[in-house]
């Protein structure tokens, strides 16, 4: 249970500590004083959204702590999210007025879903706000799966028909991405074959643009080097250098400039000769064969018309693009092979999906009568005596939620067939509906701490009298606040908290103080007559509280 609330410059509390009783709890004030911002203080403790506006005028943020006595099953979760366990508990919300956030459990500073967590086993909150959710098919299936039991059933479903969803995107995105390049590939095909014939894997095409040139040239090559080799051979330049040669030689002379000179005669004389040997080998290489000839010019032009096609500039690019081609037409297979592992999987996925669907819906009809009879039980209670209260559940499409279709069927008055509550009940039924359902949940989840505001909104007289007394047990189970407008329902209260709103110099500020039994009686006259408090109103309050 929650042993102290605090709170520091939320709202228009400035600084409050408040200390709390088992059982039940009652919390009153005029309209306007800030009972609602300690139902805003609660739902923080809940995890939910922390907004700006909250932070006070009193400094740059605004605090809200509560202490809780541990129960024993929370060193398991402790030990799960590595925190410091202790007999006492403290969570806290901060709000900075930047927009920032914080959140601790025992001084830990945790993420707002490990706090969400631990508190939403610790505290139930519902709103007068929430009582007409009731109306919402999807909060009438909500409920009826806290009274069933089948809370975590349908969160574990939930996971798998979201995985479901999930493995089935990716399918399809496979799917689609095989389609479009499945769609390229007689377009690739064409590509790959028309590269095959370059034979980029046989053909060195900077040797055949050697060849091609040669082909193109011969004869003006043959003349060239036909003349080189005249000029060069026997008879030409060659026997003259050689004749300088064999001159100085016999001369025999002894100064070292004239050596050097020599010696590169002797260079000259044996570059002629290779030159015209060269020359004279390269004119007996040519063979002008047309037939090569055509087939290596079309094999360079197609060449060179894929380079300019594929925005290319070499024979390796070439060569790189081609095996691009062939890994596409590979990937394409393990695509197609991916894609039939995957639509294996996803056909037990879905089997898996609709039979966890069946046996949820199976274990929702099963827990029908029972949780009506329950229900109407309560209901009696609450002076709904000729009440009658159902729930049909029927089959329907396949959503995160399973396959049920629920409507929970009502009628109020004898004579009158139920019909779907949303268009049967008046305000006053809602809720006392609503209540019955969150006695009915809150005692199943063994919920230590529990917060109703204005949960008897809509009824007065012996109606408040019978609601007062039910919350007055529900107080005997768990610890109970409830925030109310109904002297009826305060006067069944062990404990009386008061929210007033004072006016001070500079500032309004909201203050919550414990009452003694003199000023209960008196707040609970208030209740009943106004700000005039009359003397008749004072004795009903104090026959209302025997």
């Amino acid at each position: 249970m929650i042993q102290k609330l605090r709170i520091s410059n939320f709202a228009l509390i400035e600084d409050l500590e408040l200390d709390l009783n088992e059982g039940f709890t009652v919390l009153t004030g005029e309209t306007g004083s800030g009972k609602s911002i300690l139902l805003n203080a609660f739902t923080l403790l809940l995890g939910e959204r922390a907004h700006v506006s909250l932070v006070g005028p009193y400094g740059n943020k605004a605090i809200v702590e509560a202490q809780l006595t541990a129960s024993s099953d929370d060193q398991l979760f402790f030990q799960q999210y590595n925190l410091d366990y202790d007999e006492i508990i403290l969570l806290r919300r901060e709000i900075v007025r930047d927009g920032k956030s914080r959140t601790f459990i025992n001084d830990s500073p945790v993420p707002v879903a490990v706090l969400k967590a631990y508190s939403a086993e610790k505290l139930m909150v519902h709103s007068q706000y929430n009582t007409f959710e009731l109306k919402s098919k999807a909060k009438q299936l909500e409920l009826y799966d806290l009274l069933s039991g089948n809370e975590y059933k349908v969160e574990a479903f939930s996971k798998l028909y979201d995985d479901y969803n999930s493995y089935s995107k990716k399918l399809e995105i496979l799917k689609t991405k095989y389609k479009k390049q499945n769609q390229d590939r007689d377009y690739n095909l064409f590509l790959k074959e028309e590269l095959e014939g370059l034979k980029l894997n046989e053909i060195d095409y900077d040797q055949l643009e050697g060849e091609l040139f040669k082909l193109d040239n011969a004869e003006e090559i043959q003349s060239i080097l036909g003349e080189v080799c005249e000029f060069t051979a026997d008879g030409g330049v060659y026997s003259k250098v050689k004749s300088f040669v064999y001159r100085l030689e016999r001369l025999g002379t002894k100064d070292q400039s004239l050596k050097d000179l020599l010696e590169r005669l002797h260079s000259l004389e044996d570059e002629l000769g290779q030159v015209t040997s060269e020359a004279s080998y390269y004119i007996d290489s040519i063979e002008v064969d047309s037939d090569r000839k055509d087939f290596v010019t079309k094999q360079w032009d197609e060449f060179n018309r894929l380079l300019l096609k594929h925005n290319l500039s070499n024979q390796n690019e070439l060569v790189a693009f081609f095996e691009s081609l062939l890994q596409s037409a590979h990937h394409l297979e393990e695509l197609l092979q991916k894609i039939q592992e995957m639509e294996v999987k996803h056909r037990v996925m879905k089997a898996a999906l609709i039979e966890s669907a069946e046996n949820l819906h199976l274990e929702r009809l099963n827990k029908r009568k029972k949780i009506t009879e329950s229900l109407q039980s309560d209901l009696y209670q609450l002076k709904l005596v000729e009440t009658k209260l159902d729930f049909q559940i029927d089959k329907t499409t396949l959503n995160r939620t399973g396959i049920s279709n629920l409507s929970m069927l009502f009628s109020a008055n004898k004579g009158f067939d139920m019909i779907e509550i949303e268009n049967a009940a008046s305000g006053g039924e809602l809720s006392r509906v609503m209540l019955s359902l969150l006695k009915q949940i809150s005692a199943l989840k063994k919920m230590p701490s529990i917060l109703f505001d204005e949960i008897d909104a809509g009824v007065s007289g012996d109606v408040a009298e019978k609601i007062g007394l039910l919350l007055h047990k529900m107080g005997l189970e768990s610890q109970l606040l409830v925030i109310s407008h109904l002297p009826q329902v305060a006067s069944k209260a062990a404990a009386h908290l008061i929210v007033e709103k004072k006016q001070g110099v500079q500032r309004t500020n909201t203050f919550v103080r414990n009452l003694s039994q003199k000023d209960r009686i008196h707040e609970i006259a208030r209740l009943m007559s106004g700000e005039n408090v009359t003397n008749a109103a004072l004795e009903t309050a104090k026959s209302l509280m025997k």
